[in-house]
């Protein structure tokens, strides 16, 4: 979940700490976003001194109710991947999330990275961007995995997974050779999805080739929406056989 800290958030953290008590959860990890590339929106936003000293402040108000823990959102780029490890090994945090947000400097969330290319110009790239992050490993946490599909242009058609599964096959094999953790994100369902990101396909493929764990984020940017959908998701992933865990996040560091 993500803050005031966050560029794209207006809720404080205790906002937030009182939405998870209210929902009934047992603990969160706020993941602040940090983006390196110095042409977008958002760079040079985070303040690591500023958020973590709030942070502590909520551990220590919402202890007796709450889990309370540090993170971070990152966002990898190629271009940036000694940014992204260095960012990380002068800074400590209890739980590290990467994510792939922006190709050629653009947010892959807006209709703009799809105006003029081809279904195969818009989407290889991500898949090859996140091929690298795995490769990179810098990253134990791979989050919203097929975000792309948020802003699907409608020339492209329904998607289908045959088509990139190759890519897809790959990143996975990755993750689970990795050790790495898969995040499924509730938020694609309150966006209009009939599923989270990453699909029950691409789960699918994932337990297919040795996947069993995965995290769950419902990546609240207000407290109306934290943890949103997780009774539902986490039903199916159950019944799927894979493993929320958790603990990785409220038990140890990671």
């Amino acid at each position: 979940m993500h803050s005031i800290y966050s560029p794209d958030s207006h809720a404080t953290m205790d906002e937030m700490c009182e939405a998870a008590i209210d929902a009934g959860l047992q603990g969160i990890c706020f993941t602040e976003h940090v983006d390196l590339d110095p042409h977008y929106y958002s760079y040079g936003s985070y303040d690591y001194a500023k958020i973590m000293k709030d942070a502590a402040r909520c551990k220590e108000k919402y202890g007796d109710r709450l889990i309370v823990r540090s993170g971070v959102e990152i966002t990898y780029l190629t271009d940036y991947a000694d940014d992204v490890r260095r960012f990380l090994d002068e800074h400590q945090f209890d739980y590290v999330l990467g994510s792939i947000h922006l190709i050629d400097h653009i947010f892959v969330g807006s209709e703009e990275h799809f105006i003029g290319k081809t279904e195969q110009e818009a989407y290889e790239p991500y898949w090859q961007e996140m091929i690298a992050m795995m490769e990179s490993g810098l990253i134990k946490r791979v989050g919203h995995m097929d975000y792309i599909k948020n802003n699907r242009p409608k020339e492209y058609g329904p998607f289908q997974l045959e088509r990139w599964e190759n890519y897809i096959t790959d990143i996975l094999h990755l993750i689970v050779e990795n050790e790495a953790t898969l995040e499924v994100n509730t938020s694609a369902i309150r966006r209009g999805f009939s599923e989270p990101y990453p699909s029950w396909e691409i789960l699918e493929l994932y337990k297919a080739v040795g996947g069993r764990r995965v995290t769950i984020g419902s990546d609240a940017h207000r407290p109306s929406d934290v943890g949103r959908h997780f009774s539902d998701v986490s039903k199916h992933l159950d019944q799927m056989g894979l493993v929320v865990c958790g603990e990785e996040i409220f038990c140890c560091r990671v």
